[in-house]
Parts: structure tokens; C-alpha cells; sequence
């Protein structure tokens, strides 16, 4: 019980950073291009989506942690809910107005940059997962076959 613990928090802890390298990455690229600051990611207007990004990396590196112990394998159907739902919020900007494309097309782009940074947290802690599970005594994975 307490090696799962131990590696469904590691599966937290990297898909955290995975979840706080989506808006760095994303303001770079704009920084990049000149249309934002380096001083953006302080300003307290991008704190909600910054929080969404990095609890959304969290609780998906902690569920694929906790899928690649359970079952031993790295499926992508676990980990692909989190992302998918960062695609609402486009959605609904697009709901609200769909004649504004200038709302919801830059929320559809800007989610399409760092939904794959939240699916990478939940890849990643399926391989802690799996690979935290082959150090158990009597694993079906360390078992040699009989001879």
C-alpha cells in the first residue's frame, strides 16, 4: 500500500510540472512572436488558467499513475479525459458567440498548445506506474517462466 502510495504521488509531482510547463511554454512561444511579455505569466487575469492547467496535469499524472500500477500497461484512454476537457472552454466561447472567431478560434489554439502538456503528465505517470509496479515481489511482470 505504501510503495502505491509512493508512486501514484510521484505520477502527481511530475505531471505538476508538467502541468506548470504548459503556460511557460505557451507564453514563450508568444513571447517569441512579440505578442506578450515574460511578465504576462505574473499578471493576476491568467492565474485561473494557470491553477487549471497545473491541478489538471496533477490529478492526471496521479491517474495514470495509479492505472499503469493497477494494470501494468500504458493505455491512452485513461489519461485522454483531462485534455478533452480543456476543449470546453473553447466550446463554450464558440456557444456563446459563434460568429466571434476571434474569442473562441484564440482559446481554441491556445488549448490545442497545452492540452498535450496534461496528456504527457498522464503518459508520464503511467510509466511511473508501471515502472514503480515491476519492483513488487510477485509481479507478473518479474515472474520467470517455468521451465
Amino acid at each position: 500500500m505504501g510503495r502505491r502510495l509512493g508512486v501514484i504521488a510521484a505520477g502527481a509531482a511530475l505531471g505538476l510540472v508538467a502541468g506548470v510547463l504548459a503556460p511557460v511554454v505557451f507564453v514563450a512561444a508568444c513571447v517569441w512572436g512579440d505578442r506578450m511579455e515574460w511578465s504576462d505569466l505574473t499578471k493576476p487575469e491568467l492565474a485561473p488558467y494557470i491553477a487549471v492547467l497545473v491541478a489538471l496535469g496533477t490529478a492526471n499524472g496521479a491517474v495514470g499513475a495509479w492505472d499503469g500500477w493497477r494494470s501494468g500497461r500504458c493505455r491512452a484512454w485513461p489519461v485522454a479525459w483531462a485534455p478533452g476537457l480543456l476543449f470546453l472552454f473553447p466550446a463554450w466561447l464558440w456557444a456563446q458567440s459563434p460568429s466571434d472567431s476571434k474569442s473562441w478560434g484564440v482559446a481554441l489554439l491556445a488549448v490545442g498548445i497545452v492540452a498535450p502538456f496534461v496528456w504527457v503528465a498522464g503518459r508520464v505517470g503511467q510509466e511511473v506506474g508501471v515502472r514503480g509496479r515491476k519492483g513488487t515481489p510477485n509481479h507478473p511482470l518479474q515472474q520467470t517462466p517455468a521451465a
